[in-house]
């Protein structure tokens, strides 16, 4: 696969399963490094869905996606706990595919995602969210695009013993995304490019 090729395949699995790239550190049997922190890069969304528990559940997925993503480590507890053994399986067979054709890119921070409509209550056992999020925001150097453009996903979530994990998207191309502006957070401190050279050091999800 030519590595643009490989490269779109990788932004498909972060926003069609969801989130974009690879990089950073390389996976060890040393004590895991501390979490890095999402920062507004302006001040927190505050929309009126931003308080909702299926937003925050989708926030907190693609925040461990991308720290998964750039650590190479898709065991996280970060990521399990947030997103299904499948999008999880997804996100790694990306990972292992884009680094086969030579692409280490950098994710800056979460994607991009601004809610727009939320199917469902609390209360239910399943929901979904949908939004729009940055179509364009992986890069080698890890600099968050000054355009990232948007495209609209669907989140699909379900719940058990108080818990919410993201489970699948759905691309939503009637989804008008021209004029909403995407919050954007970046991780502090910054991940760095990949040093990882071997498919096999990237960590696989662990079942739940």
């Amino acid at each position: 696969m030519p590595r643009a090729d490989a490269r779109v395949a990788v932004a498909a699995a972060l926003t069609v399963i969801t989130l974009g790239s690879l990089t950073a550190c390389t996976p060890s049997e040393e004590a895991p490094a501390p979490l890095p922190s999402a920062v507004w890069s302006s001040s927190a969304p505050e929309g009126p869905l931003e308080g909702d528990p299926w937003v925050v559940a989708v926030r907190a997925s693609l925040e461990a996606q991308a720290v998964a993503v750039n650590r190479n480590d898709f065991s996280l507890p970060s990521l399990t706990e947030t997103t299904s053994y499948d999008l999880r399986s997804r996100l790694y067979g990306a990972a292992r595919d884009q680094l086969a054709n030579g692409a280490t890119d950098v994710l800056p921070g979460p994607l991009p995602f601004a809610p727009v409509e939320v199917i469902g209550v609390p209360e239910d056992e399943t929901a979904s969210v949908r939004g729009c999020v940055a179509e364009q925001w992986a890069s080698e150097g890890g600099t968050a695009p000054a355009v990232p453009g948007a495209r609209g996903i669907e989140y699909r979530l379900e719940q058990k013993d108080g818990s919410r994990v993201v489970t699948a998207t759905v691309n939503v191309p009637d989804l008008d995304c021209s004029a909403v502006e995407l919050p954007v957070a970046l991780f502090d401190p910054a991940p760095e490019p990949s040093i990882v050279d071997d498919v096999e050091q990237i960590v696989r999800p662990t079942r739940d």
